[in-house]
């Protein structure tokens, strides 16, 4: 079915941007700072790390819950919780819908995370535990640690009855949340998505994990250089926070209440390597059979892509998979289009890194302009290609396509397009 005959209660459209983060709060301050490539990067100030190799991340440290939902339910819930419910409003009130004119049973919520309330509510609920045994407990921390109680207080605070899921793949977690929602909007069972990720794992226990495992930058003197995507100098992931959301519509939806449309949505691939819960395969196969498996259901030919926003986390191996499938999929293109790293600015949050992409993917097509891979300096022969080195740039931008990639070995692709009225 070609784009032209699909229908339009089947296109599915980006309408609302939110974004918590460290770099910015908002659509708006966050795609500033991404393009002007302010680091949200900095020494960490809310636990002691003294004794940990890496001393720095993208640390939220200004932020009030009660100005996005109910304070006591704000008290009683974690991070990760307070940063979803955050990014939704904000996605909502990007999108201009008044949500009293939609039917709640045809609007509903799909969002993901990789640590739940580790980080912040579990190791909390714990603390008691240990020091007041079942005394300690408060009469809703069963649920308030779960993954799914993101979701369930976006649903609970926006009003919203219809169809949910929360989806926990690591790394990919926000593009799949995209993923997931488009599909229920094709489907026919709601109008109105509100979808996203979130995660809030910069805690003394979410960094001494991934102290332990190694995965992490020690580059702890100058913290805005710390991540350095497909640098020759890069020496791991830094570790940041927050939450991404945003609104899809039916394009039907969206063009009969007059929505604002930043894109379409029109691939998503996914693939697993099958070998390790850590060690990747930089081969890049699996991620090169991702992005076909998206241009292949967008209905798009990879001369079609103008550019890419890459997983890009400061990762040896990852960086060399993005590359290589890059290389597979587009061929001698793939020396000529701009590709670049948002989480060189960001740092890596995870399962909202994808809903960052997505977002900033929106305001590259909405702007036609091309946010840096910063602290690039040294070339990596092993990544040679166009990866926007440290200045933001202007160039037509109709087609985005986007990768995530998970601890576990999992690989997303989406593709992102801007919205031709067909109908």
């Amino acid at each position: 079915m070609s784009l032209r005959m699909m229908h339009p209660a089947r296109r599915v459209v980006i309408t609302g941007l939110g974004v918590v983060s460290s770099t910015g709060m908002g659509r708006s301050e966050f795609w500033k700072a991404v393009v002007e490539g302010r680091s949200g990067v900095r020494h960490i100030t809310g636990f002691p790390c003294e004794d940990l190799y890496s001393r720095v991340a993208g640390e939220i440290t200004d932020f009030d819950p009660s100005a996005y939902m109910n304070s006591r339910d704000a008290r009683r819930s974690g991070k990760f919780v307070h940063y979803s419910v955050a990014a939704a409003r904000m996605a909502l009130e990007d999108s201009q819908i008044d949500l009293g004119s939609v039917d709640p049973f045809r609007a509903g919520v799909v969002f993901g995370n990789s640590s739940a309330g580790n980080g912040n509510v579990t190791d909390e609920i714990y603390e008691r535990f240990l020091e007041k045994g079942m005394k300690g407990f408060g009469s809703t921390d069963c649920v308030q640690l779960a993954a799914h109680a993101g979701t369930a207080h976006v649903f609970i605070e926006m009003g919203l009855r219809g169809p949910n899921a929360t989806v926990g793949s690591g790394c990919c977690s926000g593009l799949e949340a995209i993923h997931q929602g488009t599909e229920i909007l094709r489907s026919g069972q709601a109008d109105v998505m509100v979808v996203g990720a979130s995660e809030a794992c910069v805690s003394r226990f979410g960094l001494s994990l991934l102290c332990r495992v190694g995965v992490v930058s020690g580059h702890n003197e100058e913290p805005g250089k710390a991540s350095r995507p497909y640098d020759a100098t890069r020496d791991g992931l830094v570790l940041s926070e927050g939450a991404g959301a945003v609104v899809l519509e039916t394009a039907r939806h969206a063009v009969k209440r007059g929505a604002p449309i930043y894109a379409e949505v029109r691939g998503y691939g996914t693939a697993t390597e099958a070998q390790h819960l850590v060690v990747p395969d930089p081969s890049g196969i699996e991620l090169a059979h991702a992005f076909r498996q998206a241009l292949q259901e967008a209905r798009l030919a990879s001369a079609d892509i103008d550019y890419v926003c890459a997983h890009g986390i400061a990762n040896m191996d990852y960086d060399r998979a993005d590359t290589r499938a890059l290389k597979m999929v587009l061929g001698d293109r793939a020396h000529h289009i701009p590709i670049s790293s948002i989480k060189s600015t960001t740092g890596q949050p995870f399962a909202a890194g994808g809903a960052w992409q997505a977002i900033a993917s929106c305001m590259s097509i909405r702007e036609h302009l091309v946010p840096p891979t910063i602290n690039y300096s040294v070339p990596d022969p092993d990544c040679d290609l166009d990866y926007v080195p440290n200045t933001a740039r202007r160039a037509r931008v109709d087609t985005v396509m986007l990768n995530s990639h998970s601890f576990g070995g999992t690989h997303a692709a989406l593709i992102l397009r801007r919205f031709e009225d067909t109908a």
